[in-house]
């Protein structure tokens, strides 16, 4: 039977290269995934803004419906 050690390395190698497996696959990013990925950021910090001043953006305002 293989000893302790022996199970432990080859352990911490299986562990590595499924890492680097997933670093890689992951790595690369599409430009859809880009622009959403900056459009939820900048969401984030609207509404981090609103919270902080207690009104809306211009742009956020929704008309008024008429009477």
């Amino acid at each position: 039977m293989a000893s302790t050690e022996w199970m432990w390395g080859i352990g911490i190698i299986i562990l590595g290269l499924a890492m680097a497996f997933a670093l890689m696959r992951n790595r690369s990013r599409t430009a859809s995934e880009k622009r959403q990925t900056e459009a939820g950021t900048e969401d984030v910090y609207r509404a981090a803004q609103r919270k902080e001043d207690g009104k809306l953006q211009p742009e956020e305002r929704a008309p008024r419906p008429l009477p």
